[in-house]
Parts: structure tokens; sequence; C-alpha cells
């Protein structure tokens, strides 16, 4: 996610989340907008993650590698 540094302000305090309190305050303001990527794409949350990624670089051909 690419978010402007207002998006803070749809938080009320260490209690809220991103995903429930303020992405839903967002959508109901129309403040959301999605970008369709065509391609690869891989998350990287997690270490597991990290590695899998690591993994592919080091192959013959990443999926994402376009040189």
């Amino acid at each position: 996610m690419v978010m402007e540094p207002g998006v803070l302000d749809y938080l009320k305090g260490d209690a809220d989340s991103l995903e429930v309190s303020a992405l839903e305050r967002l959508a109901r303001a129309d403040q959301l907008a999605a970008y369709r990527h065509v391609g690869f794409w891989q998350c990287m949350d997690t270490m597991r993650d990290k590695q899998a990624l690591e993994r592919l670089w080091a192959s013959d051909a990443p999926p994402w590698k376009r040189w």
C-alpha cells in the first residue's frame, strides 16, 4: 500500500486497526483508489516470504527480472 501521511488522521487511537478502522473510514470518504497490477506479485510479510523470494532471485529466471 502507498498512503499519504493524512491516513493517520483516520486512526482514532492505538486500539484502531488500519485494515478495519482506517480503511473503512477512507472508503466511506471516497479516499481509496486501486491499481490493477499485471504480472508477478508476491507479498513479503514474513521471513518465510522473504526466503522464498530470495530463492526465486537466486534461481535461473526470477519472474520479475526483466533485464
